[in-house]
């Protein structure tokens, strides 16, 4: 008995060391000097373009009393459009090629405001003619609201975002009426793949109405997710006729782009009619989930991403405050601290929070989106490191996900600060600050350490995008990154578009085995130095020691595919 119970201490021992907090380990060298830069003229004015197009109202329609961002019968979506040096806009007749962009996974049209604004300025740059890129909103971003979003942008006030989503605040005549859930959106069951594909080809006709001219000038393209739905345009068939081509996706386009998400022809496999049918039949009457919510982000936790990416674009060095005055909820805080746990004892404690870790505005951004501290590999770019404390390295989640078979997750090379103060007086630690990515070495000294050269923590080769650029792209203009409301109907309908049967449900996916007849180009950040998932869209193009290795070979396949001539 003696011997068992000793076991059970010794046991108890082991579970809860891992949990125990000391402060302390090594702590990154001083940053250098950022190398020059060479800014590209800024030769792009942003517009937001709507099309009247009804959403489907088979399963009801969007209640009257909702705050939508914008009226849910229209298709939107953002032009980047070229401007002379004087800032005339240029006239679209004069664009020899328009860059149609599908979003990934969980992602809204600003997915694209960097790249947007850097390709149309370099392309007018480059002399070799102008191009548009559009960037598309799916459907189901109206439903977000973005009133408190709009406001502190506008007043460059955070609390007018807090108060109007946290505590009540009327802005603009109303208040916030909560984040959506399951049961609030059964019209979400017919967002589907076919809505998805009608919107984007209801762009393009609508605005380029002649067919040859959408051949030689209209590329499509995705990131992530949207790579796979460029593929799917490129197969479909608009009038679900197969045998009349020229409405067929790939007879409307001059080329497609896939972002670290493949486009080409699909592997043909689908789900049988009988399991699709009945999927489809409980996400209509609400037996299954009509919102795809990854890693329980909810639409409440995106939200806060758009707020600290204001915080970090408006106040970058001021030290961040938000999680300590928003009452975020459970699920939030459950995530928070799922992505931010040294280990398993430290998950299971909570202790310390990140609540008493203190953070520059900018460095908790990194927090959340860098690849060296957020695991999850979908949200990950490679724009820097932490300075001002201990760093230690952190394995959690990366070796429970390991065990249970969780995919995206990653393991080494992930770090997490580790002062937050004395264990009776947590939240008095060190101030954390962001090293932007081209201050953590340099071509001459690569590594960025901790003091002592025994750790590296990153490398100059492995960061090659500005932070900044991921903050702004998160809230700036009329709509923003995160899309609040992924329907899980196109997520089924991916599943079934290959079917023999697709077409009983509107999937006309017909022309798998043509896409391939239109020039296409696939951009993998695993084929890039130093990329990682976003930054295919997100690295820099004004250091010239850092070429983008993305951009560039994007505007030379545009002027080399199609019938492109200025």
């Amino acid at each position: 008995m003696k011997k068992s119970r000793t076991s059970l201490c010794l046991l108890f021992m082991i579970l809860l060391i891992p949990g125990c907090y000391l402060p302390g380990g090594p702590v990154p060298e001083e940053p250098v000097s950022p190398e020059p830069r060479a800014p590209i003229d800024q030769r792009v004015t942003v517009e937001e373009d709507l099309i009247y197009s009804p959403y489907p109202r088979d399963n009801g329609e969007i209640p009257g009393s909702y705050i939508c961002d914008w009226d849910c019968d229209y298709i939107r979506f953002i032009r980047y459009r070229p401007t002379t040096s004087e800032g005339v806009l240029i006239p679209f007749d004069d664009v020899v090629a328009v860059l149609v962009l599908i979003p990934g996974y969980m992602g809204g049209a600003n997915s694209f405001d960097h790249l947007g604004r850097q390709l149309v300025s370099m392309a007018e740059a480059g002399g070799r003619g102008s191009i548009e890129v559009w960037a598309i909103d799916r459907r189901g971003n109206c439903l977000e609201d973005l009133t408190g979003m709009n406001a502190a942008e506008a007043s460059g006030d955070l609390q007018d975002a807090v108060d109007y989503y946290y505590n009540g605040a009327e802005l603009s005549g109303h208040t916030f009426q909560g984040f959506l859930s399951d049961e609030d959106v059964p019209f979400l069951s017919e967002f589907g793949l076919q809505l998805l594909m009608e919107d984007l080809y209801t762009i393009i006709t609508t605005k380029i109405p002649n067919q040859n001219d959408r051949k030689n000038k209209v590329f499509i393209g995705g990131h992530s997710m949207g790579g796979s739905l460029t593929s799917y345009f490129a197969g479909w068939d608009f009038d679900g006729n197969a045998a009349t081509k020229d409405d067929a996706g790939f007879n409307n386009c001059a080329g497609l782009i896939g972002m670290d998400g493949r486009v080409g022809i699909r592997s043909g496999s689908y789900i049988e009619e009988e399991t699709y049918s009945q999927r489809l039949a409980d996400i209509r009457s609400g037996a299954a989930t009509r919102l795809n919510l990854y890693m329980g982000v909810t639409p409440e936790a995106l939200s806060l991403f758009e707020i600290l990416g204001m915080g970090a674009h408006m106040f970058p060095n001021d030290e961040a405050t938000i999680f300590q005055e928003i009452p975020y909820s459970k699920d939030v805080a459950n995530l928070i601290r799922l992505l931010h746990s040294r280990n398993l004892g430290h998950f299971l404690t909570g202790i310390p929070s990140i609540k008493d870790f203190r953070y520059t505005n900018e460095a908790l951004l990194g927090v959340f989106f860098d690849d060296n501290l957020n695991p999850a590999s979908i949200l990950q770019a490679s724009m820097g490191f932490l300075h001002g404390g201990p760093i230690v390295q952190k394995h959690f989640p990366g070796d429970l996900a390991d065990l249970l078979g969780i995919w995206g997750i990653k393991k080494d090379g992930v770090f997490i600060p580790w002062d937050a103060g004395p264990p009776l007086d947590l939240g008095s630690g060190a101030l954390y600050s962001w090293v932007n990515f081209d201050e953590v070495g340099d071509a001459s000294d690569p590594d960025y350490k901790d003091t002592t050269g025994t750790l590296t923590y990153t490398t100059w080769t492995e960061e090659v995008t500005d932070i900044q650029d991921v903050a702004r792209s998160l809230y700036q203009g009329p709509t923003n990154f995160p899309e609040w409301y992924f329907t899980s109907r196109i997520s089924l309908d991916t599943q079934a578009a290959s079917a023999p049967y697709n077409s009983d449900y509107g999937l006309y996916f017909l022309h798998n085995d043509r896409i391939e007849d239109v020039p296409m180009i696939n951009f993998n950040a695993s084929d890039h130095e130093g990329y990682n998932h976003q930054d295919v869209i997100f690295a820099a193009v004004d250091r010239p020691a850092r070429p983008n290795l993305v951009f560039e070979g994007m505007l030379e396949f545009v002027y080399n595919s199609g019938g492109l001539t200025p």
